[in-house]
């Protein structure tokens, strides 16, 4: 049985990422206590429900210490079974400005002055959930549309993958994904946005991945990420790591640090054998002028 736990900061998108398992296959059961979680498992494994995912909503750290180490005796006890937990996140920003949009209360607002103020206690509460999350999704720039077919390209598969990469192209003018584990900076490289013809064209295009490629630096540096990332999946996997996120980040996000984020799934992807996602945050934010 494949088994999820989804959780993190409300207002992250907990409840779209959960209705996006359901559509794949998942049976999934909303704001379960964490005291019906053991008999719940054991009653869906009798029925023959292999694939479950759970939404858990945290109110205190008594509560959250309560599921960590139910989940290591879940991992003890279900060997069996694939366990991931699932932490949703988004910048404050734009949880405040979803709960406006919405109009809806924060559900720790009795215990708050303000949003911001529940906010802030949440992430307090989940901090140590948080740090031990298998896999880390980000929804500050997503769509509803785009939360989903993130979910479906981790999760979609019949068959899960023992560990998967995600990797962002970005621009620095707009920041860092925060939930990167390491970035690259591609800065150095030669820029094709100085180019006329190759201006209009983003990394995706073959033109503007042969022009980066031509040089000897790009080539070197592209072998260093690859080899470098090569050997941390292992170490990661022998960690009992499950996902990985990998940053590549020039000026606005829409040439070298594409290119570079294409290029090094086709090599991650050929050589360690593992599930690559590729996400290329900010490559139409640029204008072509």
């Amino acid at each position: 049985m494949r088994i999820l736990f989804i959780t993190g900061i409300s207002g992250s998108g907990k409840t779209t990422v959960l209705k996006s398992l359901e559509d794949i296959g998942y049976y999934p059961v909303d704001n379960i206590p964490v005291e019906m979680i053991y008999d719940f498992l054991n009653l869906a494994q009798k029925a023959n429900i292999n694939k479950v995912a759970l939404s858990l909503f945290f109110k205190d750290k008594e509560v959250v210490k309560k599921f960590l180490d139910l989940r290591e005796k879940l991992k003890s006890d279900m060997k069996d079974s694939e366990i991931y937990l699932v932490f949703l996140d988004a910048s404050d920003d734009a949880i405040l400005r979803r709960y406006k949009e919405t109009r809806r209360k924060h559900p720790l607002s009795d215990i708050a002055t303000s949003t911001s103020d529940a906010i802030r206690k949440e992430r307090e509460i989940l901090q140590s959930i948080q740090e031990v999350a298998d896999i880390k999704i980000d929804s500050t720039n997503m769509n509803i549309h785009e939360l989903r077919e993130k979910v479906k390209s981790i999760f979609g598969d019949e068959k899960a993958e023992d560990f998967f990469v995600q990797i962002y192209s970005f621009g620095f003018r707009y920041g860092i994904p925060q939930e990167s584990d390491m970035v690259f900076d591609v800065r150095f490289i030669r820029n094709p946005n100085f180019d006329p013809e190759l201006k209009k064209f983003d990394g995706t295009k073959k033109e503007v991945q042969d022009y980066i490629f031509q040089d000897e630096n790009a080539r070197k540096y592209l072998e260093m990420m690859k080899d470098m990332l090569k050997f941390l999946i292992e170490r990661f996997k022998k960690e009992g790591k499950h996902f990985a996120t990998i940053s590549v980040g020039c000026t606005g996000g829409r040439h070298r640090s594409v290119a570079f984020a294409e290029k090094l799934k086709e090599l991650i992807e050929k050589e360690s054998k593992v599930k690559v996602i590729v996400t290329h945050r900010d490559k139409d934010k640029d204008p072509v002028i």
